[in-house]
Formats: structure tokens, sequence, C-alpha cells
């Protein structure tokens, strides 16, 4: 008879001790909210694996296949769980801005695959009811293949699927005005004026009132500056995101005529008229770069904020170090109390690489077909430049290739 070997108990990981730098004092005046956007770093990278904590499982339309569709709705639920546990260790660490991942709910919003969020109702209202107790504010930024403006009324059509998708899930959540969807202008499609009239027409006669009442537009580098999207914005009634950042901003590379003091005032004009707590987006370029796509990659982390920016509206932090950029920026201007457990310290290199750190990139164990979807930022940011131009493509992934909401 063979004896059974048992098996030692694993002894927890023990914590290491991390060394973290002074930083240089500044002061400010703005007294609102910062954010960061769908992944916690500490929180992802626990270990033992088992234990990491995100929001962003997703799989392949070949995984559906095999595993069914109650496989894909239980990664959902439990993006949704972890979900709630991100929320408590920003609240323990006095951050209440969070934008939320768009892979909450994977191929949710497929034109085959898709299916309603209704299993999940209950842990959604969890969501929404401890945001709501603890004043936090959520909202989602649907990737590049969003396209408002495009000519293909299929693109137009998987791009309303998506924006159901999200306003779904914020409605279910029973979010505020302040819980919004925000999208980029998208391509030009060789006709700038004309496309914008498109976007016109798409968000007055084809967006439902459910989508159309969160919906934000925000400027890029590429196609459309602030300048192109305030007229509209204002007309519509529709807020703007402007993305900006101390040294490079996305009017660098497509310039405005006007300045950004005055179009964060004429934008937040909108969002007051709404009713809705303006926010707006930081970012920076990461140090030493040079070319267009290096440019357009975030920093590590956040240095300073924006002299022009009011006492009193939300900001979200686009930048790769997730939660430690927006303590950073608390100890730099002494925004909110940090515990010392809570921070690590910055990369001592940071790299000028489009993609950058990863959380947890290798030696995890998953489960059969589950996988992690790369930065959303990312996704949004740095898809080829010809993509932007033409047709909305699917994120760039070697570990996972997206199937376009279309296909």
């Amino acid at each position: 008879m063979v004896k059974k070997r048992t098996r030692r108990p694993r002894s927890p990981i023990p914590e290491p001790v991390y060394l973290i730098p002074d930083v240089e004092r500044k002061e400010t005046t703005f007294k609102g909210r910062l954010g960061y956007a769908c992944l916690n770093t500490i929180l992802r990278n626990k270990r033992p694996a088992a234990e990491s904590i995100f929001c962003s499982r997703t799989c392949r339309i070949e995984t559906i296949k095999k595993n069914g569709l109650e496989w894909v709705k239980d990664l959902g639920r439990k993006n949704c769980q972890d979900l709630l546990s991100i929320m408590q260790w920003n609240e323990e660490n006095n951050i209440r801005f969070m934008r939320i991942s768009s892979e909450m709910f994977p191929f949710a919003s497929h034109a085959t695959y898709g299916y309603s969020l209704e299993y999940c109702a209950p842990l959604l209202s969890q969501v929404g009811a401890l945001a709501s107790r603890l004043g936090h504010r959520l909202t989602t930024h649907p990737g590049q293949f969003t396209q408002l403006g495009s000519p293909r009324a299929e693109v137009v059509q998987s791009s309303l699927r998506e924006l159901e998708y999200h306003a779904e899930m914020m409605d279910r959540m029973g979010l505020g005005v302040d819980g919004v969807i925000i999208v980029h202008g998208g391509g030009v499609y060789e006709d700038k004026a004309a496309t914008i009239e498109r976007i016109k027409e798409t968000i007055t006669r084809v967006l439902p009132k459910n989508v159309r009442e969160r919906l934000v537009l925000e400027n890029d580098e590429l196609c459309y500056n602030a300048e192109d999207l305030l007229p509209l914005c204002e007309e519509l009634d529709v807020p703007l995101v402007f993305g900006k950042s101390r040294d490079y901003h996305h009017d660098a590379l497509h310039p405005s005529s006007i300045s950004r003091r005055e179009i964060i005032e004429r934008a937040n004009a909108v969002w007051i008229r709404r009713g809705i707590n303006p926010k707006q987006h930081l970012s920076e370029p990461r140090p030493g770069a040079e070319t267009l796509m290096e440019r357009r990659a975030h920093a590590d982390r956040c240095q300073s904020l924006p002299e022009e920016l009011p006492e009193d509206m939300d900001l979200m932090i686009e930048a790769k170090d997730k939660e430690q950029a927006v303590l950073h920026l608390y100890r730099i201007y002494g925004l909110q109390p940090v515990k010392q457990e809570s921070l690590r310290p910055p990369d001592e290199n940071p790299t000028k690489e489009t993609k950058g750190r990863k959380s947890n990139k290798k030696g995890k164990k998953k489960e059969e077909g589950e996988e992690e979807a790369d930065d959303p930022e990312e996704d949004v940011y740095l898809t080829g430049l010809v993509a932007l131009e033409s047709e909305p493509q699917p994120p760039v992934s070697k570990r996972r290739k997206r199937v376009p909401v279309g296909t």
C-alpha cells in the first residue's frame, strides 16, 4: 500500500520591505478627487496568485464555444466581486474615484455571444450601494473600436451595443449622473466635417436615452482636438473631457487655437449645466520619449497638477502605476493622508516602451481558458495610427486576441 504524502501548508509569503523615496513638496488650490483606471497594482500582485484581486478576467471566442456561456458569465461575477474589494481598499486609502474596466463582463456586447447582466443584478446593486455609501465616483471608458462617426452602419451598431452594455452595467449599479461613459471622437474617415455630422446624427437619433445621458466625448492627439469637439459638445449639451498633461497633451500634436484655461472653463460649463460633477484627465509622457508613439504612452506617474485646474472637480490620473500614481500626488501636494504600507517605490529606470509594466505578467496559474485583459488605457491610446484614421480595430495583444464587438 502506497502511503499518501501529506502536503505541508504553504507558509504565507512575507511582505517585502520597500524603500520609499521622498517627494518634492508642492502647493495647489485643487480640492477635488483624484482617481485611477481599472487596475489596482497592489491587489493584483497579491501572493499566492489565487488571492490576486482584479476585475478584468476575460477569454477568447474559442473558449466560449468550448466552455459555454455560463462559464463566461461566471468570469463577470468574479470581476464584480473583486470590484467590491478594490473599492474597499480605495476607501481605506482615501481614493474615491475610479474607472471601471470595460472587461467586467467579457463579450457582453457581442452580436452572437452577448448576454444580459440581469444574472448579476444583485452584485451590481451591491457595487452601486457601496459607491453611494462611501461617496465614490465610478466611470467607464470604452475602447477605440467604439466609433460614433463611422460611415459603416454595422460599425455604428457594434458601437451602440458596446455603449448599451456599459449603460446597463451602470444602470444596474444605480449610479447617478456622475457615472459617465467616455468615448473619443474616433476616426475622421478622410472628411472630418462629414464625420462630425455623423457623430451628431448618432448621438441625437441613434443612441437611446440612458446611453445619451451618460455619454461624454474626449479629445485626442490625432484626429479631434478640443477645438473640434467643443462646438459639438456645447450644441448637444454633451460634456467634454479634456485629456491633458503638464508637458505634453493631446493638443500638442493636434493643437487648438484656444488656451487650455478657456477649454477647461467652456468644457466644465457644459458639465455644470447638465448637473454633472466635472471631470478631466491628466497624463504625462514617459521620460525621454521622442517619437510619436513613445510620447503617446503614459508615464508611470505624474509629477505635478496643472495650474489652471478649478478647485472642485474630479481628475482621472492616467498613469501606469495606477493607485500608486494617485498616492504619489497625494504626497506631493498633501491632498490626503497616505498609509506608508500602501506605498511602492517608482521604477528606477522607466522605459519608453508603449506598453507599461504589467502588474503580474507571468507565473500565475489561471483557470483553463481564463485570461486577463490588457490595460484598457493602452487599448484606447496605443492602437496603430492607421487604425484611428480608418475603421476601428481590436486592441493588439500578444497575450489575447480581442474580437471586435461587431463580429
